[in-house]
């Protein structure tokens, strides 16, 4: 195998923290000795013990003389536990392969130089893209200071989210709402309108059947005062501020990234005030027509040359629906 291969699975074992690591990072490890894997771990924050750490204990003596693998450069600082790359360093190994360094200010970079003082080769950059993606969220929280915001959007292939009536129930098909479920998943907050709020009474809760380590925060952002239904103590906020005001918020409550299901106005206003950096849409093959209500609404853009452009399409399938995912860059 190489180190692609490994790099891989280490990313593989980090996901298994999704949900179970913020306000960490998703990391994952994997100790290679003569050609065979030795010890695997990955990181959850109540476990408190690195990758690393998890896969030294289980690879024992024969970590000596190997190369370890992880998903995120092993970090040099003491936090809430001793610093990983000093571990590596008292456990003998020969040879430490990261996909990308630690976007924490503490680290960046220091946890590969103790390494390569201590004599030990210490490679960065193999499959950084991917292993950059899964730990998105934290990536911007770290060095953005704000959480990172995903709108999803349920529509036709038409681009509308509901019939004129307001019916909404359902457009696209179980996969999506599965996919939807996992998207709550690894967010730290749902936020919703009060209009979509008081009109279709969301439960806004994460029905994955996973385990996570913090309770699903639900914001209901409510600047005209309509919402007093729900009390904070009952895993709710009721929020009546600005967009701008809700990041500082989400901030002070360590939430590292939120997921945005709510009306066409909203969306827009979300995007265009820059706290979105991701939206999925799932798209039906149906069509509504007429005065369906449209995904996006707001004021809307007058210029071609002030189009909001969408990056890095990726595009899938759940069940009948197209999924399209992408990225928005010009507001941040």
């Amino acid at each position: 195998m190489e180190d692609a291969d490994y790099i891989r699975r280490a990313i593989a074992l980090a996901r298994q923290g999704v949900g179970l690591v913020s306000p960490g990072a998703l990391v994952g490890a994997v100790i290679v000795h003569d050609g065979n894997i030795v010890g695997e771990g990955f990181y959850t924050w109540n476990g408190r013990d690195h990758a690393e750490i998890i896969a030294l204990r289980q690879a024992g003596a024969a970590a000596r003389g190997s190369t370890v693998y992880t998903s995120l450069e092993p970090c040099s600082h003491t936090g809430r536990t001793p610093p990983c790359a000093q571990a590596l360093i008292d456990a003998g190994v020969a040879r430490v392969v990261s996909a990308m360094e630690d976007p924490n200010p503490v680290v960046n970079g220091k946890g590969l130089e103790m390494l390569r003082q201590a004599g030990i080769e210490a490679q960065c950059g193999v499959l950084e893209n991917e292993a950059r993606r899964i730990n998105e969220a934290f990536i911007t929280y770290k060095s953005e200071h704000r959480a990172f915001g995903t709108l999803k959007i349920a529509m036709t292939l038409d681009a509308r989210i509901a019939t004129a009536s307001g019916e909404s129930q359902w457009i696209t098909s179980e996969e999506s709402r599965a996919m939807v479920q996992a998207l709550r998943h690894a967010a730290d907050a749902i936020v919703t309108g009060s209009g979509t709020f008081l009109k279709d009474h969301p439960l806004m809760t994460d029905r994955s059947g996973l385990a996570r380590r913090r309770e699903l925060l639900r914001i209901v952002m409510d600047r005209r005062g309509r919402v007093a239904l729900v009390s904070e103590d009952a895993g709710w906020l009721v929020f009546h501020g600005s967009l701008e005001d809700l990041s500082g918020e989400m901030r002070k409550r360590e939430v590292q990234s939120f997921l945005l299901e709510c009306g066409p106005d909203l969306a827009f206003n979300a995007v265009q005030a820059g706290i979105i950096d991701k939206i999925v849409m799932f798209v039906a093959p149906k069509l509504l027509g007429g005065d369906a209500v449209q995904a996006i609404g707001g004021a809307g853009i007058d210029r071609l040359a002030d189009i909001i452009q969408l990056e890095d399409l990726e595009i899938s399938k759940a069940g009948p629906d197209l999924v399209i995912t992408s990225y928005v860059h010009r507001y941040h």
